[in-house]
């Protein structure tokens, strides 16, 4: 019986890539409770969840094998769309069926639109980019404005001189995010192709943090750590190009979000195909915001510009780690990523806080149009609200 059901299953799997919404109805609307129950049961889900597994590889394939393809954008936004309208015609049609059906469906689901989701905002970046790399004088530029913070030695991690350790190759190669870099400012001397810059980030990543990832546990660990590390590198450089007011900062940024994004991207794909999504990493969005606001004297003019909204009262959060600076210029926010509630459909960022002297960070889970009152160890408090962009656009 199983057998049949999963030729039955495979050949919705084929139908659903030529006629896929009126696919996704009928096969599951038209299930029998007896087959449904059947389809529930642990083994079956996960002989079913190789499926659909493929199914959404061949379809990603399809819509946009390799980002770096020359396509509109319009065909991105067009795939943007039909990604989640696949998410919204599933979980219509699973709405009434077993709710480990559910979950298992709507966790497949979930990785496919969010894997689109990247490629997308990946080719439309690198769209732009290239722009900027087929200006040779743009590259000159930038290359030049890169070494001269590099080599002036405004660029400051941790309270550590960049440049030092950015010209010692033994300390490159202990530093992975600094060899990484150095390797990418290298390339812009002989190559603007932006697939060879890609390329080289990526052997970085595969040679010196994915391979060497003993066990997928660690490979999470060594990543978070690669990414948080980055983040601090590329961010030092963004505002020592700020401070020196350099000409290329809008082609640096444009590098810096890319970079971002795709070191992220590399880490969830090589996960995904261990069967693992759960890696934390920064994740572009361009549908979520957050807002701090810090109370009391320290941002009175702020305060007073803000209208006053009536909600629910804020979640507490403790921070548990030190802090003597009343400026707070020491914690460094970041948004991990977007999380969605299988069982209730709620919307939650993920965000981390970190102390820049003490190293020491916390994680937190923030309800979309919730506020969160985070108080630190010395008694400081400050306000998180995660909020949809388009509400406050709509606001102003």
């Amino acid at each position: 019986q199983v057998a049949l059901l999963a030729d039955e299953y495979c050949s919705y799997c084929q139908d659903i890539l030529q006629h896929v919404e009126d696919c996704v109805m009928s096969f599951w609307k038209s299930l029998q409770p007896e087959t449904a129950a059947l389809m529930s049961l642990p083994d079956v889900c996960q002989l079913f969840t190789c499926y659909d597994r493929q199914l959404f590889k061949e379809m990603e394939n399809i819509l946009l094998n390799d980002f770096l393809e020359d396509v509109s954008i319009q065909y991105l936004k067009s795939i943007r769309m039909f990604s989640k309208n696949v998410n919204i015609w599933l979980l219509s049609a699973l709405q009434e069926l077993p709710l480990l059906l559910r979950k298992s469906k709507f966790k497949e689901v979930t990785v496919f639109v969010k894997r689109l989701r990247r490629k997308t905002y990946l080719s439309n970046m690198a769209k732009t980019m290239r722009i900027v790399l087929n200006n040779n004088s743009k590259v000159t530029v930038l290359r030049s404005d890169l070494h001269a913070v590099i080599d002036q030695g405004f660029v400051d991690i941790h309270g550590n001189p960049f440049q030092k350790t950015f010209k010692n190759p033994d300390d490159l190669e202990n530093d992975i995010e600094l060899k990484c870099l150095n390797d990418l400012i290298g390339l812009l001397d002989n190559s603007t192709d932006i697939r060879i810059f890609l390329n080289c980030l990526s052997s970085n990543l595969q040679a010196f943090v994915i391979q060497p990832s003993k066990s997928k546990e660690e490979l999470k660990k060594v990543a978070a750590n690669f990414q948080l590390r980055w983040n601090f590198l590329l961010t030092g450089v963004s505002k020592a190009m700020t401070l020196c007011r350099t000409v290329s900062f809008g082609s640096w940024h444009l590098f810096h979000l890319l970079l971002l994004e795709y070191v992220a991207h590399v880490f969830q794909s090589h996960l995904e195909e261990e069967g693992d999504e759960n890696l934390c990493v920064i994740e572009q969005s361009d549908s979520t915001v957050l807002l701090v606001r810090e109370p009391d004297h320290l941002l009175d003019s702020f305060a007073e510009q803000q209208p006053e909204t009536e909600g629910p009262q804020p979640t507490p959060e403790t921070l548990t780690q030190s802090q003597s600076d009343d400026s707070l210029s020491n914690i460094f926010f970041r948004v991990l990523s977007c999380l969605v509630d299988a069982d209730t459909g709620s919307k939650f960022i993920q965000v981390m806080l970190e102390d820049r002297i003490t190293k020491t960070s916390v994680k937190l889970d923030l309800p979309m149009g919730k506020e969160a009152l985070v108080t630190l160890k010395d008694g400081q408090k400050f306000i998180i609200c995660a909020s949809d962009a388009q509400q406050i656009s709509t606001e102003d």
